[in-house]
C-alpha cells in the first residue's frame, strides 16, 4: 500500500473549504444559487443558511436542508451526506455534492445510481484552510488533494432519469488565483 504523503493537518482534513470561485462557477453552470450550505461552519460555509456539528452541535444529517444545497461533505465520511441528499431529493430539494473521484467506492456508485449529473473536472481543486489561506508544502508551494474531485448533482429528477456525466472546467470564465 502507497504511504499518504499530505502535509495537511489531520484537524484540518475534513474541514477544508471550497474556494469561492468554484462555487460561483458552479452556480453558473447549473443556473441555480445555492441558497443553503449542508456541512459548514462560520468561516467555511457558502451561504447566510448553514449547519454546524462543531460550532452550534447542528447534525445536518438528522435535520431538514433548503430547496438548492451545497455540500463539501467530510470526506473520510461521504456517504451518509449522499444518503441525506438522496432523502432531500424525495422532499423536492437538489444538492450538488463536492467528493473525491473515486469510482471504486461504495459511495460513489450509490450516488451515480441516483444522480442527475455527475460533474467529472480536469484538475485536481486546490481547496483551502478553514481560515481561507492556501494549503502550501514545505516548500511554500500551494497544495492540492493527491486525487481529483467530481460534483454530484442530485436532484429530484435524476430519481427518475438515467444519470448523465459531463466533463466541465470550472476554471473556465472565473477568475483562479494561482
Amino acid at each position: 500500500m502507497k504511504q499518504s504523503t499530505s502535509t495537511t493537518k489531520a484537524s484540518e482534513k475534513n474541514s477544508a473549504q471550497t474556494p469561492w470561485w468554484f462555487v460561483k462557477s458552479l452556480e453558473s453552470l447549473i443556473g441555480q444559487r445555492f441558497t443553503f450550505d449542508a456541512c459548514a461552519d462560520e468561516k467555511t460555509a457558502k451561504c447566510d443558511s448553514y449547519y454546524s456539528l462543531d460550532e452550534r452541535g447542528e447534525d445536518s444529517l438528522s435535520l431538514p436542508w433548503g430547496a438548492v444545497n451545497f455540500c463539501n461533505p467530510p470526506f473520510d465520511n461521504v456517504q451518509p451526506f449522499i444518503e441525506k441528499a438522496i432523502e432531500e431529493s424525495y422532499r423536492g430539494n437538489s444538492t450538488a455534492m463536492l467528493f473525491p473521484d473515486t469510482p471504486e467506492t461504495g459511495y460513489t456508485r450509490l450516488a451515480f445510481a441516483v444522480a442527475d449529473t455527475v460533474i467529472r473536472m480536469p484538475f485536481r481543486l486546490k481547496f483551502l484552510r478553514p481560515d481561507g489561506t492556501q494549503f502550501l508544502d514545505k516548500n511554500g508551494k500551494k497544495t492540492s488533494p493527491q486525487f481529483s474531485c467530481q460534483v454530484v448533482w442530485i436532484t429530484p429528477l435524476g430519481l427518475k432519469l438515467e444519470t448523465r456525466t459531463i466533463y466541465h472546467d470550472f476554471r473556465i470564465g472565473f477568475e483562479v488565483k494561482s
